[in-house]
């Protein structure tokens, strides 16, 4: 036996100098990859050519028929290239697409994967920082070097062209047309919305390299001491990628990824060491695994999930760290998940003795349930939660609480993620110990933990346990 599961991937890198033209009524615009756009391919093909490819707008993307919304509406999009906006149609209504939160349905890779279910050529998802939650240049700084993809056995439709547009280079090659990126938004909030063919043609050749290779999950484990729920795993997750050596920012092309998340991988760690080191096990046991390539798509943990190193049934859940509190303690908690489980109750239980008040998502509107490992694990059914901290902070004061803030935005996916002097490991500490107890006691309850009742992820639990 090893430790190592071999995750099979393969590496597409795109020409940096490729042009691509949009074709208009009123002349033409040049997107210049990185500045203006960047793209990958699904396909893994290493030229694609692009000879008036018709770009029809659609929307949202989302085929949602529990909310009565199709975006596609029955038009047939083969062989089309497709825009679109990224995240869900805005709402106050929760029953709506989660309100002011969001949901799959929002998430590119969503729309990606109903892109090519419907046989379009390709997608393209126009970014704004307040749909995306962050500014162009992660984007441009995590596709514009090599990108990788999961190379599976019957991967299904793919896209031949994945792609994102800044603001500004959509808002351009629209006006060819006669359109306001301002007017098609509009339209696309309502359900009665159907695709606009743009009147545009996209044109040029998309060249790439390609490579095979092989990463690792690196996965290890701590019996349970009871002999029938032994069987049965909680699984901790922590992402050990970033992006290594990238576009230099200031000289600095060394991108450390030191909060995100060799912190959280750092903290899984030490709970392996303390789990292990203890004379009493949990009866249940316990699976700490280290995943590759969170940063392009979760994919050790996607890989993980579909190909688990125990029955999928045996995962009673997943925790997942993602990030650590460098700031302080806090009188509160908000961890990503907790309110869409049984597990919520668990979190609850630990926390209010020590009089931590347990807090909603604190930021719904930018997806955070969707963009870490425990992700992979709710899309087959296994109930998922990822740790978080809090937004009162216990001993420091609120200047210092800005500037970490602040420089938490800033260092995103940049060189700039490093250790600073100043990091206080206080809260840290505090997360640790609510993710031990924790697991503690969710590896110890007879009953096994179970999504809320109307759960999206609900029917593939069911269908994990045989139900």
């Amino acid at each position: 036996k090893s430790y190592l599961q071999k995750v099979p991937m393969v590496g597409v890198t795109v020409d940096p100098a490729t042009l691509l033209t949009v074709r208009g009524a009123r002349g033409t615009a040049q997107l210049a990859y990185s500045t203006d756009f960047v793209a990958t391919t699904g396909t893994y093909e290493t030229s694609i050519a692009l000879q008036d490819a018709e770009l029809v707008f659609v929307g949202y993307g989302i085929v949602a028929p529990e909310q009565q919304w199709d975006d596609y509406k029955g038009v047939d999009v083969r062989g089309k290239i497709l825009v679109m906006m990224n995240n869900d149609p805005a709402t106050e209504d929760p029953a709506f697409f989660a309100g002011k939160g969001r949901t799959y349905y929002g998430r590119y890779t969503y729309k990606y994967e109903i892109a090519a279910e419907k046989g379009a050529l390709g997608a393209i998802v126009i970014h704004t920082t307040p749909s995306a939650g962050y500014r162009y240049e992660v984007i441009r700084n995590s596709w514009s070097r090599e990108m990788f993809d999961l190379e599976e056995k019957n991967p299904g439709p793919r896209l031949r062209v994945k792609a994102w547009t800044t603001e500004e280079a959509t808002k351009r090659y629209l006006a060819l047309a006669g359109y306001s990126l301002d007017s098609l938004t509009a339209a696309a909030q309502s359900a009665s919305f159907s695709p606009v063919n743009l009147g545009l043609t996209l044109n040029g050749t998309i060249r790439a390299g390609i490579r095979r290779m092989e990463t690792n999950n690196i996965i290890g484990k701590v019996e349970g001491s009871d002999p029938l729920l032994k069987a049965q795993h909680v699984i901790f997750t922590a992402h050990y990628d970033h992006f290594g050596i990238g576009r230099p920012i200031n000289g600095d092309s060394i991108y450390n990824g030191a909060l995100d998340n060799a912190s959280g991988t750092a903290l899984m760690l030490n709970l392996a060491e303390a789990f292990a080191s203890q004379k009493e096990r949990p009866k249940r046991s316990l699976l700490f695994a280290a995943v590759a390539a969170e940063e392009q798509g979760l994919l050790g943990s996607k890989y993980y999930a579909n190909n688990p190193t125990v029955p999928l049934a045996s995962l009673a859940a997943n925790i997942n760290t993602d990030v650590i509190n460098v700031i302080g303690r806090t009188t509160d908690i908000s961890w990503q998940g907790s309110d869409r489980s049984s597990l919520g109750n668990d979190l609850a239980a630990i926390a209010a003795p020590r009089g931590l008040t347990v807090l909603p998502d604190m930021a719904p509107e930018q997806g955070g349930f969707f963009r870490s490992d425990h992700f992979s694990f709710a899309k087959v059914g296994v109930p998922a939660m990822s740790m978080g901290s809090g937004s009162k902070f216990v001993g420091v004061d609120t200047a210092f609480v800005r500037t970490m803030r602040e420089r938490g935005g800033r260092i995103y996916h940049q060189p700039s993620d490093e250790i600073y002097p100043d990091w206080n490991f206080d809260g840290a500490l505090q997360q640790a110990e609510l993710v031990i107890r924790v697991a503690w006691r969710v590896a110890n309850i007879i009953e096994l933990p179970y999504w809320n009742r109307g759960s999206e992820f609900e029917a593939a639990r069911k269908r994990a346990l045989g139900k």
